[in-house]
């Protein structure tokens, strides 16, 4: 396998920049995830560590050594793509082959590795079929298979699973995190889901407009988030957001809106406005009438076990809501929730993260 170093990578199409000075350490048998709104780079990026972009500036690094301008085959990467590509004249087994075949591996290393992989991907049964007679799932195992197949030094992975329905995208998120557990290969992967991020994942990029917003585990973007970008893009539903007016005390800043929210421990100077940040499940909702924060219901999405309320605060901020109460509410019903201090986030005007006092600084 091996280790991955960007540095100041940069793309333009004309005068157009798209990639703005990436720079990224991706250590050997990393699982790293790209993830970010449509049109941040994500794909982008991706294709240019594959080589199939031309780097317009910085340098790219495979080992510690310079890989800017080699080819795909001089890099030894691997790219499982959205659409699968796979040969549709071919069967499955020479799919698999292709590559070691356009290599000039001898045929006896070829139908043995072919085997295996495809053993360990259950498609054994399927070597003679072709493509078209092939389920979406079995496909895009097929995919995975011939990126295996090649035992390249970087799996290379663009929204894999956009085109499989639900349960298909369980089951192969599944076989990609127990193949890499396996293999322990460097492997970066493309995505707007936030489960796969989530659950992929040793560390997330999040990408916005050619940039890196932050870099860490998921649990570190979910936590502590460095700016109201990374906050709003990490977590399911994603947070709400709402203006308040704060005052710095030495147990923190006391928030309020049209009354008084309570103090968070967040370092404040003085007086500012600034915004509250407290995610869908950090939203408790009462059924006393008690509770600073009050939104009015528009709707309600059941789902099981819990359910998302749809509200609109005083000022006509969206908010939702998660909770497993199971209370009946009308639409228009005015309902009172409150929060854990704890769990909050208090972001400056322009959108970063304050310092908390329990832990100083955002990771």
């Amino acid at each position: 396998m091996a280790r991955l170093t960007l540095h100041e990578i940069r793309k333009s199409y004309g005068a157009v920049e798209v990639i703005k000075g990436i720079n990224l350490d991706v250590p050997d048998g990393e699982f790293v995830v790209f993830v970010g709104p449509s049109g941040c780079g994500k794909s982008t990026l991706l294709r240019m560590v594959a080589g199939l972009e031309t780097i317009t500036g910085g340098e790219l690094a495979l080992d510690g050594r310079a890989m800017t301008t080699a080819s795909p085959f001089e890099r030894g990467v691997a790219m499982v793509f959205q659409s699968y590509a796979l040969y549709p004249h071919m069967t499955v087994a020479q799919n698999l082959s292709y590559g070691l075949r356009v290599a000039g591996t001898p045929r006896a290393s070829i139908d043995l590795r072919v085997q295996e992989v495809a053993r360990s991907l259950q498609i054994g049964h399927l070597l003679g079929r072709h493509p078209k007679d092939l389920s979406g799932g079995q496909r895009q195992r097929v995919a995975i298979g011939r990126a295996i197949v090649r035992e390249p030094r970087i799996f290379l992975f663009d929204e894999p699973l956009s085109n499989l329905d639900a349960a298909l995208r369980v089951q192969t998120r599944i076989e990609i995190a127990r193949l890499q557990q396996r293999l322990k290969s460097t492997t970066i992967y493309v995505t707007h889901d936030q489960t796969e991020a989530m659950t992929l994942a040793d560390r997330i990029v999040v990408l916005n407009a050619g940039r890196i917003e932050q870099v860490g585990t998921p649990l570190e973007l979910y936590g502590n988030p460095q700016n109201m970008f990374v906050a709003g893009f990490i977590g399911s539903p994603k947070m709400n957001f709402l203006k308040v007016h704060a005052r710095g005390t030495e147990a923190g800043a006391e928030i309020r809106t049209s009354r008084h929210l309570g103090t968070i421990p967040f370092h404040v100077r003085g007086e500012a406005d600034l915004t509250l940040g407290i995610r869908p499940e950090d939203l408790m909702l009462t059924t006393d009438g008690s509770g600073p924060l009050s939104f009015r219901l528009d709707i309600e999405e059941h789902l099981g076990e819990f359910r998302l309320l749809y509200l609109t605060a005083e000022d006509g901020s969206p908010v939702i809501a998660k909770t497993t109460l199971q209370d009946r509410f009308a639409e228009g019903d005015v309902l009172r929730f409150t929060f854990d201090p704890a769990t909050a986030h208090l972001f400056d005007a322009q959108e970063r993260r304050l310092a908390n006092l329990n832990n100083k600084v955002a990771a």
